[in-house]
């Protein structure tokens, strides 16, 4: 190896180590967040949600070979995911 390389590796050794050690010395300053708050979905999240429901409900309209009670049990997984992720209150900050 050249000298050039051994004294950039040692560099960077020196430099990893000292980062290290500033690492370890700071562990204990973390911060902790107590309440986090009640979480709420992106729009994005519920845009792309409200775009499945239309998309079921075109499929419905069309008179899809996919079987009633199948399209009801989606909808209902739907309109929980919506319900759950508070959708109605995104939307009305949004």
């Amino acid at each position: 190896m050249k000298i050039g390389n051994l004294m950039l590796i040692g560099l960077l050794g020196l430099f990893a180590q000292n980062e290290w050690q500033e690492w370890r010395s700071n562990i204990n300053d973390r911060i902790a967040f107590d309440d986090k708050g009640v979480p709420t979905a992106s729009l994005w999240q519920c845009g792309l949600l409200r775009q499945r429901m239309a998309d079921l409900d075109e499929i419905r309209t069309q008179g899809s070979p996919m079987q009633r009670q199948d399209m009801v049990e989606l909808r209902r997984y739907l309109d929980t995911q919506w319900l759950s992720q508070r959708c109605d209150s995104a939307l009305e900050q949004g």
